[in-house]
């Protein structure tokens, strides 16, 4: 489908828009029927950025009774407003839908480079509605916009699917959000990975499988406009400052940047042992205070630096809080998202070796890196009980 072109910047009234591009998206996959639909400048005003307009927009379109996994349920993405601009770190986009965990609205967030890029492809949103009758994966580029078979990807994990996908579109660099094995098999806790990011929780890949859609690709080339971009601009470099400043507490009562994320630049080797010796994981009965030695230290430090190959950050964004792993040369690398390489750590009681192995067949597969551990760690439990044999 070739979307007519109705001008970059619209206008509704008198009123420019700014920052958001003041259109959606939507993609009816049962019917195969793409449309740009102009978007409401009230609800951006009332709601601001993507979570609250999705929450909006699910509010008004989906009725109580209707399932995670029925045609009229909708999966929403949705950028944040400053994603796209320079603002520094506004790069999320906002996944909402009926969730099959909770049967109830959930929305889960990633990071990484595919917002911002659906922002210069002219759209604020993706609205996907429908099922389509056979795997199918969308393909946005600026205001042409498809519908393409996915046969060929049917059962791939998300990083293969990634790289066929820009092989088939021969452009490295096209952000690809895309579901593995566990989306297709309505996973409860499958997700949707892109990258550097993945929209994990509550099971909003399982909701991309039911509809038969294997992946989103976006490529965009337009602006995104500013009001006072010079005013913009000093804003910007004030935050700018405020995150280089690390460690030290600019603002009296705020918590420093880093002391919740910690900093990969020194391995974050102090988040690792408070991590392991005092989160209670999964296989809780079996954690001990006395777990992180000096010798699980060294070696936990020769991993990460025999294994990842670079830090990583997302779109226009300083922190590098990210880092690519490539525990087999075999095959390419996979990006490790904050504490998830813990997480499998922590559930199955092994080395981080393990841990950063589980994590790959994990990103692969396409699960929820917090949810999968947990039923990791209980399945554990059951075997150790004699339950399950």
């Amino acid at each position: 489908s070739i979307l007519p072109s109705s001008g970059w910047i619209h206008r509704r009234g008198n009123r420019m828009r700014y920052a958001e591009t003041g259109f959606n998206l939507e993609v009816d996959l049962t019917r195969g029927n793409i449309e740009r639909v102009p978007t409401d400048p009230e609800l951006t005003a009332l709601h601001l950025g993507g979570l609250g307009t999705n929450a909006r927009l699910m509010w008004d379109r989906v009725g109580p009774h209707v399932d995670a996994f029925d045609a009229e349920n909708l999966l929403v993405f949705g950028t944040g407003l400053l994603a796209g601009t320079p603002a520094p770190g506004c790069n999320r986009t906002i996944v909402s839908t009926i969730s099959p965990q909770t049967k109830l609205f959930a929305f889960s967030m990633m990071g990484g480079f595919w917002g911002p890029e659906l922002k210069h492809a002219g759209y604020d949103k993706v609205v996907i509605r429908g099922r389509s009758p056979e795997l199918v994966y969308l393909w946005i580029d600026d205001d042409k916009v498809e519908i393409r078979d996915a046969s060929h990807i049917r059962g791939l994990g998300t990083l293969e699917t990634a790289e066929l996908i820009r092989e088939e579109l021969k452009d490295p660099h096209i952000p690809v959000a895309s579901i593995g094995m566990a989306g297709e098999n309505r996973v409860f806790f499958a997700s949707i990975e892109q990258g550097r990011a993945s929209a994990s929780r509550l099971g909003v890949g399982a909701v991309m499988g039911d509809k038969n859609l294997k992946a989103i690709a976006v490529r965009g080339t337009k602006d995104i406009n500013i009001a006072r971009p010079l005013e913009f601009m000093e804003h910007c470099n004030e935050a700018l400052k405020y995150i280089e400043k690390r460690n030290e507490n600019p603002i009296p009562g705020v918590m420093p940047i880093l002391a919740g994320l910690g900093s990969p630049q020194e391995m974050a080797i102090h988040d690792e042992k408070w991590h392991t010796e005092n989160f209670m994981w999964g296989n809780a009965r079996e954690r001990r205070r006395d777990f992180w030695t000096e010798e699980i230290q060294e070696e936990w430090t020769e991993t990460m630096e025999t294994m990842r190959t670079r830090l990583l950050s997302c779109h226009n964004c300083p922190m590098k809080c990210g880092a690519s792993i490539a525990v087999d040369k075999r095959f390419c690398s996979y990006m490790m998202k904050c504490f998830s390489k813990l997480t499998y750590t922590m559930a199955a009681y092994e080395d981080l070796d393990f841990g950063l192995r589980m994590a790959q067949k994990a990103t692969e597969h396409g699960v929820d890196a917090f949810s999968c551990p947990q039923t990791m760690a209980f399945g554990l439990e059951l075997y150790e009980a004699g339950i399950l044999t």
